[in-house]
């Protein structure tokens, strides 16, 4: 190597290095983005429960078209992503999402044709997980890849608690169709800003290589990795009180401690605030003082949920606001805070040629159960308690928890060993 060219080689190694920073941060956008576009549904249905007049349960569908719509297309979309990179792969699902979004709001006569229109957003919304998070491995080294993956992971709740304080009131004041609307038009600008902005080029040592296996044997590799289902079956035990939290805050809490429907979507708009911390502090917490440890730190964090959870159905009617904002906060950071202990672990157990794949392969777990569970919740409210609801998605909770305790070795070995 002469010595003229090893100055261009570490110039350009340089700008690689900076220009990890640019893709975080559009990776980030696009989440925040994305989560406006799908997640803001979720504070859209005390508005549609009101315009098409439809029971607890019923207005839950809405959850379960969406992450339905997810089931469809996840694995697919991953092994694309794993084949093809996430720049074209993100940025053309996401304009497809808010093209939908509009559609719905423009042409949905009835709550069965705009269910339709949710799958729809669901089947694009699918591409924003697995590849961000298949970015986040490409670009950024072992030891930045926590606060990465956190930082880029805030912009879930981010989007959801911007949601959560504009579309409720944006619907009431005009009209559900003008929320979704604009829901629509924030998905299109955040997949046009992704695919101008995105590089799929940067491959450190020890990233995944571009040539995944076809998508049959992706699976039955992933599939086959026993390491992996203790956190798998975990991670769709905390995924399900998220979501199922996330669908029946709002009218839970203007139900049970009389909140107007805007003023408890605010409450719950503070859980994604803090939720937002929570993802961009737990993960580098756990490494930086439990090292190796990632798989405990998340069953913590699951136990912590059942106790706030057990804390707000005790909580008499006149509880103040105060109180209920605590109690909201704790949700908020480990309730949803928790996620990127757990996709991180995914990706680093995961073989490395088909990271997205395994990132799909658990998320499409992941949405199964987020479409079941929030409509059956609803059905039990309907049909038994809101009290009764709780303490079974509590007694899910801590099912899952017991699961992850006995794989917690074997996945904490396949991590360090990956």
């Amino acid at each position: 190597m002469s010595a003229t060219n090893l100055p261009s080689g570490n110039l350009a190694q340089g700008r690689g290095d900076r220009y990890r920073w640019i893709v975080l941060g559009v990776a980030a956008l696009a989440q925040t983005t994305a989560s406006i576009t799908a997640q803001g549904i979720y504070t859209l249905i005390p508005s549609l429960q009101t315009a098409f007049h439809l029971s607890e349960g019923a207005g839950a569908l809405s959850v379960s078209a969406l992450n339905g719509g997810q089931v469809v297309t996840m694995l697919m979309l991953g092994w694309l992503i794993d084949r093809f990179g996430e720049r074209y792969v993100v940025a053309f699902t996401m304009v497809t999402m808010g093209l939908s979004a509009l559609a719905g709001a423009v042409v949905s006569p009835s709550y069965l044709v705009l269910l339709l229109f949710f799958v729809l957003v669901g089947t694009s919304y699918a591409s924003v997980q697995p590849g961000g998070t298949r970015a986040i491995v490409r670009w950024f080294p072992p030891n930045e890849r926590g606060m990465a993956t956190g930082v880029r992971q805030a912009g879930l709740p981010l989007g959801t608690a911007l949601a959560a304080m504009v579309l409720p009131l944006m619907a009431a004041t005009y009209s559900w169709r003008a929320a979704l609307m604009l829901q629509g038009a924030i998905g299109i600008a955040g997949g046009i800003l992704f695919g101008l902005l995105h590089r799929d080029e940067r491959n450190i040592p020890g990233a995944p290589p571009a040539a995944p296996p076809n998508l049959l044997k992706a699976v039955k590799l992933v599939a086959g990795y026993s390491a992996l289902w203790p956190v798998m079956l975990a991670g769709a035990a905390m995924v399900t009180f998220q979501y199922t939290f996330a669908t029946h805050a709002i009218p839970f809490i203007a139900a049970r401690f009389h909140y107007s429907v805007v003023a408890a979507a605010l409450l719950f708009s503070i859980s994604q605030w803090l939720g937002i911390a929570g993802r961009v502090g737990l993960a580098w917490i756990s490494d930086r003082f439990w090292p190796n440890r990632r798989v405990r730190s998340l069953g913590a964090s699951m136990a912590i949920c059942i106790a706030a959870t057990i804390a707000l159905l005790l909580l008499p009617v006149g509880t103040s606001n105060a109180v209920l904002t605590a109690i909201f906060c704790v949700l908020g950071l480990f309730g949803v805070g928790w996620y990127p202990l757990y996709l991180l672990q995914i990706a680093e157990m995961a073989p490395k040629t088909v990271v997205a794949s395994t990132i799909s392969f658990s998320m499409t777990l992941n949405m199964v159960a987020i479409s079941v569970v929030p409509p059956l919740f609803g059905v039990v409210v309907d049909q038994a308690s809101y009290g009764v609801a709780w303490s079974a998605l509590s007694l899910l909770l801590l099912a899952g928890i017991v699961v992850l305790w006995r794989g917690a070795s074997k996945a904490e070995l396949a991590r360090v060993n990956g």
